[in-house]
């Protein structure tokens, strides 16, 4: 039922998971980008781990040729109908968002025009002055499904729950950019502040996200912005903590899944092997 009622949720709704569990394992995959042999090998991981929910963090499509060298087996409708069946919660990242041409509601300041989308390419790059990643130049299409599309159309920009009594911000990216449609990357305290004043609102000291494809994790906290490895780390509670973890998709950069415990407040960092799994 709650796998149901997640994936359908409206995508500017802002939904509340108020029931508490006592201790949960989540589980945690993030930037799949069509790769539909390492998300089937992340999925088994996660498995392994028994986790009781698993979450995707966007950036479900977009395949970029000068990034990934999986051209002949990527399926953004095999990922997709994968995720359906597997996934408890999903939110929109910015290749998700281009694929189906659509703008996104947290615009990091950025004014786009009405018609964006109906500008050429060139017309776009001037306008965005670099700011605004376009795609073009480098993507393919995702090949979607009519059904496919209006999956991803329904994926909040971000969603807030309440696991194991723990309140915890899921996004793509950080606020103003929760999708990461600009090419603005987060690196020092300063830069979050903005993410952690809109985490608040919702009474949570506790993000996770995905985005930039960190081999392991990328920490920030209200005192100090450290970049560690895989394996576990122990989040302190009591301070407001902003976590990326690592991409799925096979690409230039070590790739991995994440598994937290909502009861001792470790977050575990599994790189993926090489072995292929099926189910």
């Amino acid at each position: 039922m709650w796998r149901e009622f997640s994936l359908k949720m409206d995508f500017y709704s802002k939904w509340f998971f108020d029931k508490v569990y006592k201790n949960m394992k989540l589980g945690f995959i993030s930037d799949i980008h069509e790769d539909i042999k390492r998300l089937k090998q992340a999925l088994s991981i996660l498995k392994s781990f028994k986790c009781d929910k698993i979450i995707c963090l966007g950036d479900i499509v977009g395949y970029s040729i000068p990034y990934y060298d999986f051209l002949s087996s990527r399926n953004s409708p095999e990922v997709i109908e994968l995720l359906r069946k597997k996934c408890d919660i999903a939110i929109a990242g910015n290749h998700d968002l281009f694929a189906i041409k659509k703008l996104p509601k947290y615009k990091a300041k950025f004014k786009y025009p009405k018609n964006w989308y109906g500008l050429n390419y060139w017309q776009r790059k001037s306008f965005a002055k670099d700011r605004i990643w376009l795609y073009e130049d480098n993507e393919l299409s995702a090949l979607l499904t009519k059904e496919d599309k209006n999956f991803i159309d329904k994926l909040p920009e971000f969603f807030v729950g309440n696991f194991g009594g723990v309140r915890i911000f899921l996004s793509h990216y950080a606020y103003p950019d929760l999708v990461g449609a600009t090419k603005f990357e987060p690196k020092t305290i300063k830069d979050v502040k903005e993410h952690f004043e809109f985490m608040q609102k919702f009474n949570c000291k506790f993000g996770i996200s995905g985005h930039d494809h960190k081999e392991g994790i990328m920490r920030f906290t209200i005192n100090k912005v450290d970049s560690l490895g895989f394996g576990k780390v122990k989040i302190d509670k009591n301070i407001p903590t902003w976590i990326h973890i690592p991409s799925i998709a096979k690409g230039s950069f070590v790739n991995g899944v994440a598994v937290f415990d909502t009861e001792s407040f470790v977050i575990e960092l599994i790189p993926l092997s090489q072995k292929e799994v099926r189910f």
